[in-house]
């Protein structure tokens, strides 16, 4: 016994859906024209009513892609200052702010680099902020280091979530060895590795 009231229920909730939603326009649509059957009115005007939440939702869709394509180009705003650590947040000098290069309390480790005279060979590592957000940097090779020695970028803004790529560059000018020490610091911390390279 219980199924038979389910059941009926079922059917008119199924006949409602069917019919649609009475917003009066199959009304106006017979009132202009008496000879339209009322179930031709009634489709027609279910037709309206999801040619108007189509349009809705079209225009939902559209506001959020223009969203997302907003946050998008913020990401990739982000991304272009970080990119190389080339972008510097702020706007100071570095001989000024943090004094000469000198080594730090802790050698990270040792670069070895071999090439021959005048051949560039290089050396890539990547770093990051370890504390939160952007830090400016400077890169740069301690007083007595030779100069066939570069790295790239020199200065720039050091990301807490992406690496940014060290470029170590060694042309030895005359045969030997030479040693030295790259610095890369920031306000918050110094980072010495001790370089030698040979022909």
């Amino acid at each position: 016994m219980d199924q038979v009231p389910q059941l009926a229920k079922s059917q008119s909730m199924s006949a409602k859906n069917a019919w649609g939603t009475d917003t009066g326009y199959a009304d106006t649509l017979r009132e202009k024209n008496p000879k339209m059957d009322t179930a031709r009115a009634q489709q027609l005007e279910n037709w309206q009513n999801q040619q108007e939440v189509r349009a809705k939702n079209l225009g939902l869709k559209d506001m959020a892609d223009n969203f997302d394509s907003q946050q998008t180009t913020a990401e990739e705003n982000w991304r272009a200052l970080s990119k190389f650590g080339v972008e510097r947040v702020a706007d100071f000098d570095y001989d000024e702010e943090f004094g000469a290069v000198a080594v730090g309390d802790d050698i990270e480790g040792t670069i070895e680099i071999k090439s021959a005279l005048n051949r560039v060979e290089t050396h890539t590592m990547a770093l990051r902020n370890p504390y939160m957000g952007f830090a400016d940097f400077r890169a740069a090779f301690t007083e007595g280091t030779s100069s066939d020695w570069v790295i790239e970028p020199a200065e720039g803004s050091l990301m807490q979530r992406e690496d940014t790529d060290f470029v170590i560059k060694y042309r030895p000018s005359s045969p030997g060895m030479s040693e030295g020490y790259l610095v890369i610091e920031t306000e918050d911390f110094k980072k010495t590795w001790k370089v030698v390279g040979s022909t």
